[in-house]
This record gives structure tokens, sequence and C-alpha cells, in this order.
């Protein structure tokens, strides 16, 4: 698979601040790459460096195995913070503006309107736009150029749960166009959703890089719920689980080998207990995000 962006000991330095340190990672073509951290993590800073924005104090990066130029910058299309419009103009008119600005015709202009969906408010002032609306108005400005590679900071910051679900849909439609697109973010379930591939930086170095995919594998949990005066010490005697605890009014046993809920309801059967809730949970990406984040500051304090 063709190699889109390489990034080889990157780091940045302000003053003693160290924003970036040592940073490797490969984003191959057509990946949906979510770069994931806590606030102060170096998830803006990495993208400003590749976009050109800031300088890096050391280490290089390539697109399509070249070092950044004019020509590979028409390639990408970018939302860093905020994109400002101007809120008296319409959505044509703002649009108008990124196209002389960016050298695109003004053709592309109904072309990406529609494509985000806002083709039917084209000729409406910005400054009537929800939230939602300008942020897919900010894709439509990234997308005139017919970008290879998309990268949005934050693509749903802010945003209601209607409107998440709307750019999410969105980033996925884009990413089936064959675009390689980059993410970063602090909502882990978006990137779940809508990505293939994720990294976790924590004080500007890369602590995990790996597919969505695989996060949860091998870690499976049951919630159960029963009338049963003293559930956890019947599952915990069912050699089923490694651990149990109780939440609330339910108990969750942490599944052990290739063990499954049908087991514990079986086990459960045997011993006169009849389950009135049983629910499998596959480890989501914020609980492997916190462990991550755990593991690292365990690993750094020894």
């Amino acid at each position: 698979m063709e190699t889109v962006l390489s990034i080889k000991g990157l780091s940045k330095q302000y003053g003693r601040v160290r924003a970036l340190d040592n940073l490797n990672l490969e984003v191959k073509k057509g990946d949906v790459f979510g770069i994931l951290g806590p606030n102060g993590s170096g998830k803006t800073t990495t993208l400003g460096i590749i976009l050109s924005v800031i300088n890096q104090t050391s280490g290089q990066f390539e697109w399509f195995g070249e070092k950044a130029n004019k020509d590979t910058r028409k390639t990408i299309g970018a939302i860093l913070e905020h994109p400002i419009f101007y809120p008296y103009l319409t959505a044509v008119q703002n649009l108008k503006i990124v196209c002389d600005i960016k050298e695109v015709p003004y053709a592309r202009v109904d072309e990406v309107l529609t494509q985000v969906g806002l083709d039917e408010r084209k000729d409406t002032k910005f400054k009537t736009f929800s939230l939602g609306m300008k942020q897919r108005l900010s894709i439509a400005s990234a997308l005139l150029c017919n970008p290879t590679v998309m990268i949005l900071d934050e693509p749903t910051n802010g945003l209601d749960p209607q409107g998440i679900a709307e750019i999410r849909e969105l980033i996925i439609e884009i990413a089936n166009s064959g675009k390689t697109i980059i993410i970063a973010s602090h909502l882990l379930d978006e990137v779940q959703k809508v990505c293939s591939h994720f990294c976790v930086l924590q004080r500007g170095k890369l602590i995990y890089n790996g597919l969505v995919e695989d996060v949860g594998k091998g870690s499976v949990s049951v919630e159960v719920k029963a009338d049963h005066d003293d559930l956890q010490t019947v599952l915990e005697a069912s050699g089923l689980g490694t651990t149990v605890k109780r939440e609330l009014d339910k108990y969750i046993i942490k599944m052990e080998g290739d063990h499954s809920a049908a087991e514990v309801n079986a086990y459960l059967f045997k011993q006169g207990i009849t389950a009135k809730h049983l629910l499998v949970q596959s480890k989501s990406l914020e609980k492997q995000f916190l462990e991550i984040l755990a593991g690292n500051k365990e690993g750094g304090a020894q």
C-alpha cells in the first residue's frame, strides 16, 4: 500500500516545553487515521507541522515520498482550528473567495456544496448557519481543490448529537470516495466509528499506534443481573472469568480465554439461578485509550 505521509523523528520545542518528541508515523493511502491524545499532547502541533504552518525543531516528514512543496500542498485539504468566513456573505460568495485564493474554478463551488449537503442553503448568509452547517461549509472549502488527503482538526467539536452524526456520515462518505483522511480528535466514540487506524500521543510522545478493529480483541466482559443474594461469589466460583466486580445492580465478569456469555448463562442455570440480564461488552476505544494512558504513566514512573 502506498505511503501517503511519512513522519520520522519529528520534534518541536517551545523554550523549555517539548510539544513534540521524536514522533514517527506512517499513513497509508485510503486510511482514515485518528490522532488521539489529551489536551497538550501534540495533536494540533503535529498537524501544523505537516501542513507547513509550524516549523519543526528537528526531524522530517514527506508527502507521497517527497518533501512538502507547492505541488504536494495542492493535494491536501485541511481544516485547522475554526476557519473564518465572512458573516454577511453567502455560502457561494465565501467559497468563491476561497477559489480565488486556491486558484480553483468557480464550477467547483456548486459541486462541493452538493457534496456536503448545503446546496439548498448556498445563497444563505453565513451568519445564519448553525454550528453544524458552518462545519460543513468548512469541509466544502477544504474539498474545493479536490484533494487526495483531508486533514481535519476536531471536526465535531462543539456540535450537538445531530451535528456530530451529520459530520460523521460526511467523513465516511468522503473516505468512501477514495480520499485519505487524518483526524485529530478527543471524541473517542466518533474516532472508533469512522477511523481505520489510530495513534495516541501523550506529552508529545507516541505511546500507541494500531488498527481500530483491534480494539477490544481478547478482552470481552459480560454484564449479569439475577435475583440472588450472593451473585458475586457464585460468578467468582465459576472459573469463567478473571475478575468479577459490582456496578450498581449488575455484575461485570471479565471473561477468560475462549469462554462465552452462553457459558455464563448455562453455569448460572445449573446453580438454579435465572439471569434477568446478560449483555456482552466489547472494550470500547475509550477504555483502551484510558488503559494506554494509565499504562504509560505507570511505565514512566518506574
